[in-house]
């Protein structure tokens, strides 16, 4: 059995190119249904997830220091890819390997942090984006594939429109 130990390393770019220098962390978006309140006579109330209705994904960098790179243009679409090495262990020949991570978001700036400005503190400036396309895939396996505009709903490796398009088409 293959289990995963750490990320070992990642590298974040702009447009697919450039790379992002500075950089500390990124924090995932969430993947959460949108839920209605069902309730009535003979049904005890309770929220049922609706399968291709996602509540807002929202992307947070967070950088070493302030930078002029880290200023996305207001209103501009940021596309931006990541990598990273995950460390794994097979558990029954306890030997290491590296797999890859690869991530692909596309959204909108919508709050800059100002961080912390003192005397030889860092200033962990935080940018949070608006996301409409967000993919996630590891080992070559997409894990998570969400796009707003084009009713594309993969979780967890399973296509949650596949059932909606046939019905449609």
């Amino acid at each position: 059995m293959i289990r995963s130990t750490i990320i070992e390393d990642a590298i974040i770019r702009l447009n697919g190119t450039d790379e992002l220098v500075g950089i500390a962390n990124i924090t995932l978006p969430d993947i959460e249904h949108k839920t209605e309140t069902i309730s009535g006579l003979g049904v005890i109330e309770h929220d049922e997830p609706i399968p291709t209705a996602f509540n807002a994904m929202k992307l947070q960098l967070k950088f070493i220091n302030r930078s002029k790179d880290i200023m996305f243009e207001y209103g501009s679409n940021v596309n931006l890819t990541a990598k990273a090495a995950i460390l794994v262990e097979n558990s029954e020949t306890h030997e290491n390997d590296e797999i890859e991570a690869s991530y692909s978001f596309k959204g909108k700036r919508i709050k800059t942090g100002g961080g912390d400005l003192g005397k030889a503190v860092k200033n962990e400036t935080e940018v949070e984006l608006s996301l409409t396309y967000y993919k996630e895939e590891i080992d070559g396996k997409v894990i998570h594939e969400i796009d707003v505009y084009n009713k594309v709903a993969i979780v967890n490796g399973k296509d949650l429109y596949e059932k909606v398009r046939s019905i449609l088409s």
